[in-house]
């Protein structure tokens, strides 16, 4: 059976942004004045708890008691999300973050031999593309079937919500697509899907256990059609 649609998570996966997440929330809790700082160990810790469901610990930190719990949650998230977004696109910039190894060679391959690429994320729409076409470059972007994101589906990862609705964007067949993640609740999300994985983890999922994914590997150096391929019938 052929793979039909290639599906990319975006944090981690094709850039090691994980740590600008954490970095966002540092810069964001100086803003508020709170004596915090997430360590990497921390924000490992909580790297499972997507989107703004972290602001569910953090608001009872604040000073002065909070009276619209959601608004507030909103509100600080969408900060947060611009602080991240700067701090990539700075460090894209100036050349201190790139995309990870064979991620732009592999997806040149799939466009160029007409297999589908998508983007799945937890990420907000309006930073996810920022953040894609900062790395990938626009006419990448252009290329992609879809970019579904956190904001497109109400429930995160683990829940297989925002691949399915790239597979339904798409048309095709969840059981015919590949997802490419770096986390284990990403993984679970596509398994969830009825998806089959490749793990790509990255820094802050080292040493997590991808039991049932389709194969585990450092980065997609060198990797090609063919080698998906061969991933993907092991499964």
């Amino acid at each position: 059976m052929p793979i039909d649609l290639v599906i990319s998570d975006l944090d981690g996966t094709i850039l090691e942004t994980e740590d600008y997440h954490r970095r966002a929330y540092n810069v964001l809790f100086r803003e508020l004045n709170l004596s915090r700082e997430w360590s990497e160990a921390d924000y490992k810790a909580r790297l499972a708890t997507m989107g703004g469901a972290k602001f569910d610990e953090i608001l009872p930190w604040l000073s002065q008691p909070v009276e619209n719990h959601v608004e507030t949650c909103r509100t600080l998230y969408a900060r947060k999300t611009e602080l991240y977004v700067d701090l990539v696109v700075d460090a894209l910039k100036r050349g201190d973050l790139a995309p990870r190894p064979g991620v732009k060679s592999l997806f040149k391959q799939l466009i160029d031999s007409g297999v589908g690429l998508a983007v799945g994320s937890a990420c907000v729409k309006w930073a996810a593309e920022r953040v894609l076409q900062a790395s990938l470059g626009k006419e990448l972007v252009s290329s992609l079937a879809t970019v579904c994101a956190g904001d497109d589906v109400k429930a995160k990862k683990p829940d297989p919500a925002v691949y399915l609705l790239v597979a339904q964007r798409c048309g095709v067949e969840p059981r015919n697509c590949f997802v490419i993640e770096d986390t284990r609740h990403g993984m679970e999300a596509a398994h969830n899907a009825g998806m089959r994985c490749l793990v790509t983890p990255s820094k802050l999922a080292k040493g997590d256990v991808f039991q049932g994914a389709a194969g585990e590997l450092e980065s997609l150096e060198g990797i090609g059609i063919q080698d998906l391929q061969v991933f993907w019938e092991k499964c």
